[in-house]
């Protein structure tokens, strides 16, 4: 699973039902600015999301069809599916960024005893 999915069931997980441009915003909020994907971006990681059964369109309801504007946004929620596979993602990928970030921390600390 990519990071961008990552991010993207995460943030359903987190927040519920959303919209692309929704979730690309809050995506950018949340690693502050390190990740900072377009809605473009996202339209085909939720639409693989959808085809792996990870998420769903979220089915209107009579207060969404009222305040809905003339461009209709599609709205998206994670299923009990997406929820498993963002826990396997955690779990599975933990130990790769812990290792990564312990990458970095060794490079300064060479550097700064080379000073």
């Amino acid at each position: 699973m990519r990071l961008y999915a990552f991010f993207v069931l995460y943030v359903l997980h987190q927040w519920g039902a959303l919209s692309g441009y929704a979730i690309a915003k809050l995506i950018n909020e949340i690693t502050d600015g390190y990740f900072s994907p377009t809605p473009g971006n996202i339209y085909p990681v939720l639409a693989n999301l959808e085809a792996l059964g990870l998420t769903q369109p979220k089915k209107p309801t009579a207060a969404d069809k009222e305040s809905v504007s003339r461009r209709r946004k599609t709205i998206v929620e994670i299923t009990a599916a997406g929820e498993e596979a963002l826990l396997d993602f955690a779990k599975r990928d933990k130990e790769r960024f812990e290792k990564i970030a312990s990458f970095f921390d060794q490079v300064l600390a060479e550097a700064s005893n080379s000073s």
